[in-house]
């Protein structure tokens, strides 16, 4: 059982290899761990097992922070929210443990030829949890080496090839400690030749600028989750988001998600009247987070686009919505009874909406939106930048975290908005309630963010950008085709001799 406590092990340090630490040597390590102990196991279930201790050590200490967002914010009582995190912890664990039993499966028919199918294997873990209850991909591999030169890689095949990069090193290193006659220096050769691979792919200029620099306005409204829709609350708080975003006149004046805690329908006279009296003055586009009705009336998490001169407001519905905080996925309406959360019964936005259009210096910019949830899947953010004439030169990304204030998730959902700037190849405005804001260039890079927990404006230019990157007209598939080819690889060989 030593081996099992040591993939537990493991998999507990791994997350120190993603933001708030950077440490994504240890993640690596991490792996190589996790590869080290599934190849000397004897049976097949022993390798998902391995898995399984891994991917729980990882997720229990990464994301054990849903804990505090079902008992604290929601208001389970404490033995279901346990319950409920355990077994959220336990479902993404499988995404390790099923990669490693098929690894095992292929390793035990084929032996030491099957070691180049482990790290494709788990790829296709990673891709395979990004799609159930509209994906969470939170701990990726590849947003851990962000700050690496395999980020150029980025723009070119997405994270998943960086992850691929950084799990064949992982099991470069597990083969090295186990094979005979293999050699350290080859896999430190193989990893330099990546390195330097992606560093050149760094320094191509995939997109170029689209019209002159847009003065912005980002508003960090910084209001607890507590008190962001309690009813004695709602009146003060509308009155001091409405002043903080009325102050500064820019281009571009943009909230956090649900920015005030009504529904657009239901905004008092005076405030739709100093909206509109502040973009007439001052001739600002305000992206409003705000909850919508439709006119078949359903609810939506939506941004709406407050333009000057009389022109019509704008809106736009978040088509990727967060399973139990904003629907109850199918079958566990009975949980989503029990969570004290407003707005949780949602409808998602047609996935085919048009950005927002502002003029600026004679240019038409087109504003792509990504909403909180939505900045974890590459989908959205790629969609906006590939668009044709209409796509997007600036993404703007509203969010509200303060379900999680105090915990590594605000820093893991930064660093995974700056993968989305990085692989489309467009700024992204993130406008978080209580942080983190920040404009973020087109190549993921921050260049200005304010402090957490902080009301304040984040005031700026941002250059909008145009063409596309390699990813945004190939996606994924690069990397499935490769992830494939490894796996049926290995699969082909011929059985090894009893």
């Amino acid at each position: 059982m030593a081996w099992l406590a040591a993939c537990a092990a493991a998999g507990a340090a791994a997350p120190l290899g993603w933001a708030p630490s950077g440490w994504w040597h240890v993640a690596i390590a991490g792996y190589a761990v996790l590869a080290l102990c599934a190849a000397r196991t004897r049976h097949v279930g022993s390798a998902g097992l391995a898995g399984l201790a891994f991917g729980l050590g990882l997720h229990l200490t990464g994301h054990g922070w849903a804990y505090e967002a079902l008992h604290r914010q929601a208001g389970v009582p404490v033995p279901a929210a346990a319950a409920a995190t355990l077994l959220f912890v336990l479902y993404l664990a499988l995404f390790t443990a099923v990669p490693c039993l098929a690894w095992g499966a292929l390793r035990q028919r084929t032996g030491r030829g099957a070691w180049a199918a482990l790290p494709a294997l788990l790829v296709l873990g990673e891709m395979a949890r990004g799609v159930p209850f509209n994906g969470f991909t939170s701990l990726t591999l590849g947003y851990a080496l962000i700050d690496t030169p395999w980020a150029g890689l980025a723009p070119v095949a997405g994270v998943y090839a960086l992850s691929l990069v950084g799990l064949a090193i992982a099991a470069g290193l597990a083969w090295a400690a186990t094979a005979p006659g293999a050699r350290l220096w080859k896999v430190g050769a193989v990893s330099l030749a990546s390195a330097a691979a992606g560093a050149l792919l760094q320094s191509m200029a995939w997109v170029q600028p689209f019209g002159t620099p847009m003065r912005y306005a980002l508003v960090q409204t910084n209001v607890a989750q507590e008190d962001k829709f309690r009813a004695e609350t709602q009146a003060a708080q509308m009155r001091r988001s409405l002043h903080a975003l009325t102050t500064q006149a820019a281009t571009l004046v943009v909230t956090p998600e649900t920015a005030l805690p009504v529904m657009l329908a239901d905004l008092p006279a005076d405030a739709v009247a100093e909206l509109r009296g502040f973009v007439e003055r001052s001739g600002s586009h305000v992206m409003l987070g705000i909850a919508t009705t439709s006119a078949q009336g359903r609810g939506h998490n939506s941004v709406v686009h407050v333009p000057p001169h009389g022109a019509v407001w704008q809106q736009y519905h978040k088509v990727r919505l967060m399973p139990f905080g904003e629907y109850d996925p199918a079958g566990f309406g009975w949980f989503g009874n029990e969570l004290d959360i407003a707005l949780k019964d949602l409808t998602p936005g047609p996935p085919d909406q048009p950005p927002f259009v502002l003029e600026h210096d004679g240019w038409l910019q087109r504003i792509g939106t990504l909403i909180c949830h939505e900045e974890l899947g590459s989908g959205e953010a790629l969609r906006w930048a590939s668009a044709g004439p209409q796509a997007a030169s600036v993404l703007i990304n509203p969010s509200n975290l303060a379900w999680f204030d105090g915990s590594a998730a605000i820093a893991q959902r930064h660093q995974i908005a700056r993968m989305r700037a990085l692989e489309a190849g467009r700024p992204v405005l993130r406008v978080a309630n209580t942080g983190i804001t920040a404009h973020i260039d087109e190549r993921g890079r921050v260049l200005r963010a304010l402090p957490l927990q902080q009301e304040a404006v984040l005031a700026g230019s941002v250059q909008g950008m145009q063409g596309q990157t390699p990813l945004t007209r190939w996606r994924e598939w690069p990397v499935l085709m490769i992830c494939a080819a490894l796996v049926l690889g290995a699969a082909a060989r011929r059985p090894r001799r009893a």
